[in-house]
């Protein structure tokens, strides 16, 4: 019956949105990637915003709801068929009034084959931005290989408005191939690589952001973050060429990236106990992301005690145990010190355990609670502490909370705050 109902509602949803959007005269950015959707959306946003109406999806709001939700306005009903009532009546209503907005920027994310089908069903883009392609949500009843996630989000770079414009990393090997494919035909590159349209060089970073150096078209300029972690070029340049094709120059849309700061749970700093120090990407992980966190740690941790809080990386399918026992492999040379969160997070601490870490500084939990509890009491001065792990089952920004100086200030720094998310497992 549940299953009915929400068939209906995502229906009547659909027909609303699709009878708003006929009446929107603005662009359509979407984003769309195995990681970092949400933080290369919010800076675009930072960049556009400092010059254009924008409207964009709220948080991670990118399935087939909360698409939806965003062109119309409203909130999700959750379980609450009182509420779903109330929305899908302002639902109704905001179909019929125009959105003024000069740019929509959407955030497009896909779990199993067929989701970007109904996505694109939706919404034509004007631009197209592709971010990359990694091991995720691989488990039963998703995708069964790398191939087939590329494979479906790329039809978003088909779904594009006839002149519309696909912005590629073509440092992703998947991506690079489609870069080639479309030979150059409104297509805009980015990344590393030297056939980079807009290529970073001279990257570099510390506690107080990344850096680097920005290539276009033989001219040079520097780029200034307050955000961390090298893997964040592939967050800031879309946002810099996005600002570009709508018509800012590169200065200006390298000064409004001075507005963007990280989602929660996005490699957020926050300062912790004992003049410890946080840096929180609780709200997700995946064997790629947690390999760059990694490296970051070692690169901001040094001369410190580095700490790694490493729960499940959830939807890896039948390869999960090897590619938890992969991090692990990695971990002595990145941290000095390994708790882990959950029932998969163990192999990380036996393989890390081989690895040559030494065994009083491994510490496995099975809740986050008690991972907590533990380390709360152990945080030595100046610790840099990385945590990072999957949302179901974990919720690891819970750990960050008992650990922060400042709990005070959870609602505004910690990821899923709100009532419907605290009251879950």
């Amino acid at each position: 019956m549940k299953s009915i109902l929400r068939k209906f509602v995502l229906f009547l949803l659909k027909r609303m949105a699709k009878r708003k959007l006929k009446k929107y005269k603005g662009k359509i950015i979407a984003v769309t990637g195995s990681v970092g959707k949400t933080s290369t959306k919010e800076a675009v946003f930072a960049v556009l915003n400092s010059k254009f109406k924008v409207k964009r999806s709220e948080k991670s709001m990118n399935t087939d709801f909360g698409l939806l939700l965003t062109i119309l306005n409203i909130d999700s009903g959750y379980t609450s068929a009182m509420k779903w009532s109330w929305f899908l009546l302002k639902a109704f209503y905001h179909s019929f009034f125009r959105d003024h907005s000069e740019i929509m920027l959407l955030e497009l994310g896909v779990d199993k084959p067929g989701d970007m089908d109904f996505l694109l069903s939706v919404v034509k883009p004007d631009i197209a931005v592709f971010t990359n392609v990694y091991s995720v949500h691989i488990d039963e009843g998703q995708f069964k290989d790398l191939q087939s996630i590329y494979d479906e989000k790329a039809k978003l770079i088909k779904g594009l408005k006839k002149e519309g414009t696909a912005v590629l990393n073509i440092d992703n090997p998947y991506i690079a191939r489609l870069a080639k494919e479309r030979g150059g035909e409104n297509t805009v590159t980015f990344g590393k690589d030297e056939l980079s349209d807009f290529r970073a060089s001279k990257i570099g970073q510390t506690l107080e952001g990344m850096n680097f150096i920005l290539k276009y078209q033989h001219k040079k300029y520097e780029v200034l973050t307050n955000v961390l972690g090298d893997y964040q070029v592939y967050v800031v340049l879309p946002a810099i060429i996005c600002g570009q094709l709508a018509g800012m120059e590169i200065e200006e849309a390298i000064l409004a990236l001075d507005r963007f700061t990280l989602p929660p749970g996005r490699m957020s700093i926050i300062e912790g106990k004992n003049d410890s120090v946080i840096l929180d990407s609780s709200y997700n992980s995946s064997p790629a992301a947690l390999k760059a966190a990694l490296k970051t740690l070692d690169l901001v941790g040094q001369e410190k005690r580095r700490v790694a809080v490493l729960g499940n990386m959830n939807e890896l399918g039948k390869d999960s145990k090897r590619l938890h026992e992969e991090i692990g492999d990695l971990v002595p040379k990145y941290a000095d010190c390994l708790i882990t969160v959950g029932s998969d997070a163990k192999f990380i601490a036996t393989s890390a355990k081989e690895g040559g870490l030494d065994p009083k500084n491994i510490h496995v939990f099975s809740s986050t609670s008690e991972a907590a509890s533990f380390f709360s009491k152990k945080v030595e001065e100046g610790d840099v502490v990385l945590v990072k792990g999957s949302q179901n089952k974990v919720r690891l920004e819970r750990f960050v909370k008992e650990l922060m100086a400042h709990p005070e200030d959870a609602k505004k720094l910690l990821v899923r705050q709100e009532k419907v998310w605290e009251a879950k497992f």
